[in-house]
Formats: structure tokens, C-alpha cells, sequence
């Protein structure tokens, strides 16, 4: 994009500068990363939230307290929702609590969390590598087991290395039951009991069906399509967008299929399950794959399906090959499942330890090793109103009160920061000590001014010229020194 020369002042990002997806659907809004000088000239534009930290926060810092907010559901508490999008919104943002533990506090727990991260990413990276290596397994398995090592012949070819004679698909199909697809329009899903169900190219997962999701059509809609309709041990080809395969059990015996499924019924010398093993495996899947039509919905005609070469062996061959791969793939099935919940665990384990370092129990144990007790007082009082900030966001008016028309009338400006001569002349004007929701109050600060105000108390406290006590396990007192 061209920007003029205020643009590029106002847009072009800094080192250190986090942004935010400001709309995004609710589990993910308020994604962050930082921008750390790479590319040197970058900007950012309005679906985008960018946060400059505070001379006081660390910028690793602030994007940790702001994954923990995505992660535990601030960020998803506080947008609103349009449609299927929800919106961060800037304010509501803005108006959100940070916590503020002195900056050897903010180091510490930086070093902590990303010797925790790094772990977690280290594990993760090998648990992708197991799942790529087991999603690969299967179709290498049918290759080694079904071709041998052969290449794919033309139909009408014979290989005596392998007693293999090749045909085309069209032609080891049931004689009266042509490959076919199934409805085009299925009308809407009937479930009062009396629909027939059928296959969508979605429905294929891992060589089965997935009955629970099925809709269903009216009768007088499944019998203009009998032609379509299925038989047990019939092998669904998905061919738009999916190539997934899978043999029909005899519970849908007499459902149907749409347009995005292909039918293919083995003839009496092609077993079900053998001919479903070489339709994934990497070699048949390769060739649909030269042959997919379309960039939005890349599909394949039935002309295609109906000429794949199948290797024909004989019956009993094609059992043993398939029994084979059945265990492989069961095998398979068993390692990529027990991956995929190592990985679920391993990021609900990132999401806790997120929230934890950056204003849960681990960030307490930092700030109370690193900084003491009262200082881990202060910062705790915005710790432990997260949640509560964010839940009472939902509860805000949307329409402001009027203003007052009467002459005279002032307008109260809040202050967007303080120093420690200003907190200190408050607290010394004061006639008791305050507490510090008060004492910010008192100094007409705004929300933004929360940084300068704890980096003020901070100061003055190892100038020793306030006294901070607590009477209790909730309230802190302050007051300037003697």
C-alpha cells in the first residue's frame, strides 16, 4: 500500500510493537505476536490492534499477559460477537486491568515462561513429525503390499512378478451396477424418522462412515435416485475436494449418496475391502489427484473413476493383502489417535501454564521471591481482578447518560499519568492512610495512568518515603512516611 508521510508515522511499527486480531472468531480473538524489526519497514492495518509498552513493561512481558488472555478467556468475555466474528473493540481493550510486577519480576518470569515454551514447542514439533510419519504410514503400506514395488500398468497389462492383471475399474464392477454418484439435490434433512439417509463426501473418514452425522433425505427424493442406492460392502470414492474412501457396513444398507460421492460395487472377483485398500493407497490417490478438475472445488468425473487401472489377483490373494493392511491401519489409528491427544494435552498444558506465569500462582511465587512481600501485595490487587474486569465488561450500558446542560458545569479531565511528587503530596495531604484504589482516584487518574501510578509507588517505596501495610489478607494501606 502507498501511505502518506502522517500514515507512516502513525502505522509503521516499532520493535517490540504487539499486535492483536481485533476480529476473529471468540476462541481466538486477541491473537498476539511481536513485531521484533523484520522486515525493517512494516505497517499494520485496522483488523489489527497494536499495543507500544510502557517504558516500565518488558514487550515479552506484555505479549505473555496477553496470550494468557486469549488463552483463558478474557479477550473472548469482553468482544462482541457480530455474525460469526467477534470483535476485541479497542476500548473495551483499553479499559482491560495489566498487571504490573517490578521489571526483575517481569525478567523472571519471561525466563520461566519461555524455558516452559520451549519445552512445550520441542514436544510439539515431534508429535507433528509422529502424526506426518503415521498420516504417511498407511498409503506407504498398501503401496509396498498391494504393487510390490511394480509401477501402475495400462489396463489389459499382466505382471507374472506379482500375478497381477490389470483392469480397469468400470470393468471389475458388479455387472447391473455401473460407478456411479448419487442425488443432486437432497432437499432439506427429514428428521421425523421417516428419511432415508445419505453419504456426503464429508461423511469418509479413515475407511469408514460417520453415522452419526448423516442426514437424510424424503423417500420420493431416494427413489428418483435408486440407481445410487447402496449395498453392503459397496466403496464410496469421495471425488470433490476429498478422495476419502470407505466400504458401507450393513446397517445403510438401502441408503444413498450425492453428487460428491462416487459408487463403486466390486464385481464377484474383487473383494470390498481390498478394493477400498488400493483407492488410498499413494499410488490410486496420485493418479485422482493428476486428474482433479477446478482451482475453488477441485473435482474428478466419473469418466476418471471409471478408467483407474485395479490390480486384479485372485481372491484369496486379496484377502490376505487386505486383512493385512486392516492391521496396519488399525495399528496406524491407534498411534495417530494417542499423538492427537498428546497434542491436546500438551496445548491445554501451554494454555495453563500461560495464564499461570502471567498473573496466576506462578507469577506470585516470581513476584514474591523477586521483588517481596508488599510489592507482590500491590501488583496482585489488578492480578486478581482479571476476571472480574472482564465479566463486568459484559455488564455495561450501552447508552451513556446525558450530559448536564447547566451553565456552569465542569467536565472532570483524567490525567493519562502520574510521578512520585504528585502520588506523594496526595498522601501527604491525606489525613489517614488510603488505600490505593483511593489514593488513584484521588490523583483524577485515568485507566491508562495505571503504569506510572505502580512505577511511582514502586519508587517511592525504596526511597522509603512511604509505608505500605497490610491489616488483613485483602486491604493494603498507604501512607507517606515520617
Amino acid at each position: 500500500m502507498s501511505f502518506d508521510v502522517e500514515a507512516r508515522a502513525k502505522y509503521r511499527l516499532a520493535d517490540g510493537d504487539i499486535l492483536l486480531c481485533e476480529g476473529q472468531s471468540r476462541e481466538l480473538v486477541g491473537r498476539a505476536a511481536m513485531y521484533r524489526s523484520e522486515p525493517d519497514e512494516l505497517y499494520f492495518q485496522n483488523t489489527l490492534i497494536r499495543f507500544r509498552a510502557h517504558h516500565e513493561i518488558l514487550p515479552e512481558f506484555a505479549l505473555l499477559v496477553f496470550r494468557a488472555y486469549q488463552h483463558s478467556g478474557v479477550f473472548s468475555e469482553i468482544a462482541k460477537a457480530t455474525t460469526n466474528i467477534a470483535h476485541l473493540g479497542l476500548r473495551r481493550f483499553q479499559e482491560l486491568p495489566f498487571p504490573l510486577p517490578p521489571r526483575i519480576t517481569q525478567e523472571a518470569i519471561i525466563d520461566c515462561a519461555r524455558d516452559i515454551q520451549s519445552s512445550i514447542d520441542a514436544t510439539l514439533t515431534a508429535m507433528s513429525n509422529i502424526i506426518r510419519t503415521a498420516t504417511d504410514l498407511p498409503g506407504v503400506a498398501r503401496n509396498l503390499l498391494i504393487l510390490e514395488g511394480v509401477e501402475i500398468g495400462d489396463p489389459g497389462d499382466s505382471d507374472s512378478r506379482v500375478r497381477v492383471t490389470w483392469q480397469q475399474a468400470a470393468d471389475v464392477v458388479a455387472e447391473d451396477s455401473p460407478i456411479v454418484y448419487g442425488i443432486l439435490q437432497p432437499g432439506p434433512d427429514i428428521d421425523d424418522g421417516s428419511g432415508i439417509p445419505y453419504v456426503r463426501g464429508q461423511d469418509l473418514q479413515d475407511g469408514f462412515i460417520l453415522q452419526d452425522q448423516l442426514r437424510r433425505t424424503s423417500q420420493s427424493i431416494a427413489r428418483r435416485y435408486e440407481r445410487s442406492s447402496l449395498n453392503p460392502g459397496d466403496v464410496l470414492l469421495g471425488i470433490i475436494r476429498s478422495l476419502r474412501v470407505a466400504v458401507v457396513p450393513q446397517e445403510l444398507s438401502g441408503a444413498n449418496i450425492t453428487q460428491g460421492t462416487a459408487r463403486i460395487r466390486p464385481g464377484n472377483d474383487l473383494d470390498s475391502s481390498y478394493l477400498a485398500h488400493w483407492l488410498s493407497s499413494e499410488a490410486a490417490q496420485g493418479w485422482f489427484r493428476s486428474r482433479l478438475r477446478g482451482i475453488d472445488m477441485p473435482g474428478l468425473n466419473l469418466r476418471d473413476v471409471r478408467q483407474l487401472p485395479v490390480p486384479v489377483r485372485d481372491l484369496n490373494t486379496q484377502r490376505q493383502i487386505a486383512e493385512a493392511l486392516n492391521e496396519v491401519t488399525a495399528a496406524h489409528q491407534s498411534v495417530l489417535r494417542d499423538a492427537q491427544s498428546a497434542v491436546g494435552r500438551l496445548q491445554g498444558l501451554e494454555r495453563e501454564f500461560t495464564a499461570s506465569c502471567a498473573f496466576g500462582e506462578m507469577a506470585r511465587w516470581i513476584t514474591q521471591t523477586t521483588a517481596g512481600e508488599e510489592s507482590e501485595s500491590l501488583s496482585s490487587r489488578i492480578l486478581t481482578r482479571v476476571k472480574e474486569a472482564a465479566s463486568k465488561q459484559q455488564k455495561k450500558p450501552t447508552s451513556r447518560p446525558p450530559r448536564s446542560s447547566k451553565k456552569g458545569s465542569k467536565r472532570i479531565s483524567l490525567k493519562s499519568s502520574t510521578n512520585p511528587e504528585a502520588v506523594l503530596a496526595a498522601l501527604q495531604e491525606a489525613s489517614a492512610p488510603l488505600e490505593p484504589e483511593h489514593l488513584f482516584r484521588q490523583l483524577a487518574l485515568a485507566d491508562s495512568a495505571v503504569d506510572s501510578f505502580y512505577a511511582a509507588l514502586r519508587e517511592l517505596k525504596q526511597l522509603r518515603q512511604i509505608v505500605i501495610v497490610r491489616p488483613n489478607d485483602t486491604d493494603v494501606k498507604i501512607s507517606a512516611a515520617k
